[in-house]
This record gives C-alpha cells, structure tokens and sequence, in this order.
C-alpha cells in the first residue's frame, strides 16, 4: 500500500484528520441506531473543524 504523501508541506493535519474519519466511519457503522451514527459523524465534523480552525489560524 502506497503512503500517503501530503500535496503541500502545510497540510500538517491531514494525518489526524484522516484519523478521526476512519474512527467515525467504524463507530458510525456500529451504532445502534440511525441518530447515534448521525451523533458520532457531527463529532467528528466538529473536531475536523476544530483543527482546520487552528491551522489557518496558524497561517
């Protein structure tokens, strides 16, 4: 399997980012119900959001 190579040197984030995604896709698929998949998903939307936030902020 290749490695994932960044495009650009700033994208410092992606691999935490991409983290969160397969963790809330896995949760998500587990879940009990419909809503606490919605639940797990808007999770980990809020914390992508939280470090795209502090990496432009860094800009």
């Amino acid at each position: 399997m290749r490695a994932n190579v960044l495009a650009r040197p700033e994208q410092t984030a992606f691999p935490e980012i991409l983290a969160i995604v397969r963790t809330a896709l896995r949760e998500a698929i587990e879940a009990p119900n419909d809503r606490a998949s919605l639940d797990v998903a808007g999770a980990a939307l809020v914390a992508v959001a939280t470090i795209v936030k502090a990496e432009v902020g860094h800009a």
